[in-house]
């Protein structure tokens, strides 16, 4: 008796444990790249903001980053952290990794040949798999009711999927935060500029003003520019874990299957 076509998941290659190291110094490098000539830049050029007088062009990034470099510089150390959350869930969320062929295929064998003690040890030696505290609830319980290993299925897989959507929740709250520290930045310039026109007399000079509410929106700029960005990577890993979560249901429910199937004599 061989284990259904279910069971047979398409294999995506060898685990590649190495592509997580290289990966992470590579986003690193990456986000470094984006930020590093601009602070170099910017501590080359006058701290001045707005336009420029004599060729009349508009602020460089680097400038403008440097216009709040504390508050900017949290929204940078957070891009960088959506970038190494969005590479790890990548790598680490998948279908073969919460439930490797090997390892179901290992214990549908178990489960047909009624090992079941033996499956038990073999899901507590691998508690590091996704799926192997759920598969372990079936094969404890082999001998109750199917209605029952199914709920017990259901109440131990959404333990355990929450975690993992906890867990991907970090870059729906990077997304969050990056605006409302781009908006704290451009609070705390506008109150500068309105209260650093106190001391002006008679008409108030328009290019000041300009300036300095031009200084004050350039982190919601970057604030904005990161939630976009955090959002994406969000929505990508969030699309993923429901593919992985759908697979990994249907293969538990096929072993659940096989054990009901082999107490009726079905399989025999």
């Amino acid at each position: 008796m061989t284990a259904p076509s279910s069971i047979q998941v398409a294999r995506a290659g060898p685990r590649r444990p190495r592509w997580t190291h290289w990966a992470i110094c590579a986003a690193v490098a990456v986000v470094a790249g984006m930020w590093w000539p601009s602070l170099g830049a910017a501590a080359a050029e006058p701290s001045a903001g707005g336009i420029d007088p004599v060729s009349g062009e508009l602020p460089t990034y680097a400038r403008m980053f440097m216009f709040s470099p504390v508050i900017n510089g949290i929204i940078a150390l957070l891009s960088v952290l959506a970038v190494l959350l969005f590479l790890y869930f990548l790598m680490t969320i998948s279908a073969v990794s919460m439930a490797p062929p090997t390892f179901v295929d290992a214990l549908t064998k178990m489960v047909i040949g009624r090992e079941f003690e033996e499956a038990t040890r073999f899901c507590r030696n691998h508690t590091h798999v996704f799926s192997s505290t759920i598969i372990q609830r079936c094969v404890e319980n082999a001998g109750k009711p199917h209605a029952l290993i199914m709920d017990m299925i259901d109440s131990e897989g959404k333990r355990r999927a929450e975690i993992v959507w906890n867990r991907i929740s970090y870059l729906a709250d990077v997304s969050n935060l990056a605006p409302m520290l781009g908006l704290l930045g451009t609070v705390n310039g506008m109150i500068k500029a309105f209260f650093s026109l106190q001391g002006e007399t008679g008409t108030i000079n328009s290019m000041v003003l300009s300036t300095s509410v031009g200084e004050a929106m350039a982190t919601t700029l970057f604030g904005l520019a990161l939630a976009i960005v955090a959002l994406i990577f969000y929505s990508i890993v969030k699309s993923r874990v429901t593919r992985s979560l759908a697979t990994v249901e249907q293969l538990v429910h096929s072993i659940a299957d096989h054990i009901k199937r082999e107490d009726t004599g079905g399989g025999r």
